[in-house]
């Protein structure tokens, strides 16, 4: 779905030019199928509040890679910030109430914290080079045709109402397409591991909201939760942008 309206949107805009940049295209659309089906795989078997706060290990896991595969600088202050993020979310998620602790589920959402840790660094990379919106239309395109070959349109549910194909559509272009897009958009202005920190305010607003609109009232435990996530966020943008993307000087 997020396809479907992202390919003729980068085609209006004259932005699906490759610039030879087509091989780590199709990678990252992989990457891009990987993240979501681990993602589900995993709040299917754990639970939506485990399945998520696994997923979001990842901001860590780049700031791994940035320090000792790239080189660069990571400020304490990140590290710290990163840490208390998960902590936070494991809090407003209540992440220890797990409908199961089945081993297929926990593997799933260690696949999607890799995934995702990798989607962030290729998509700094590429969009950078090429830009949010010609990256994300050839990764969702190349996603898209992953899974009609591993899932064709014939093995697809039958009979669905208009409010389901509109709830899909709402999630395909709502849910997915303008978030990835402004993510990206964030790509191309602060390093990976700082986004994906920033990224975990997600399920605290997603929580806020649920408070506001559906009357689903919110423990003391996840409240102080989303205080620690907000503040880490605050915390890792003063850390300093220029520092982690920065390289490390010889021999230190």
């Amino acid at each position: 779905m997020a396809a479907l309206f992202l390919i003729p949107y980068a085609g209006v805009r004259g932005r699906l030019r490759t610039q030879g940049h087509l091989a780590r295209l199709i990678v990252f659309g992989i990457i891009l199928a990987t993240v979501h089906v681990t993602y589900y795989w995993a709040m299917e078997g754990l639970g939506v509040g485990p399945g998520v706060t696994i997923q979001f290990l990842a901001p860590i896991l780049v700031l791994i890679w940035l320090r000792f595969a790239k080189g660069r600088r990571v400020p304490t202050g990140a590290w710290v910030a990163a840490v208390a993020a998960v902590v936070g979310l494991i809090m407003v998620t209540r992440a220890w109430e797990a409908a199961s602790f089945d081993g297929w589920a926990m593997l799933a959402g260690l696949g999607s914290a890799v995934t995702f840790a990798t989607y962030l660094v290729m998509g700094e990379e590429l969009g950078r080079r090429i830009g949010a919106v010609t990256t994300l239309a050839y990764g969702f395109a190349v996603a898209a045709v992953f899974w009609l070959v591993v899932q064709p349109l014939w093995t697809f549910p039958t009979g669905l109402e208009l409010r389901d194909i509109s709830e899909l559509v709402w999630v395909g272009v709502g849910g997915t397409m303008i978030p990835f897009l402004l993510e990206m958009a964030a790509l191309r202005r602060a390093a990976a591991g700082l986004v994906g920190v920033i990224a975990t305010v997600e399920p605290v607003i997603a929580a806020a909201t649920a408070w506001v609109f559906l009357a689903q009232a919110l423990h003391p435990v996840q409240v102080v939760g989303g205080v620690v996530v907000v503040g880490a966020v605050m915390a890792v943008q003063r850390a300093g942008v220029g520092e982690v993307e920065a390289p490390m000087e010889p021999g230190r």
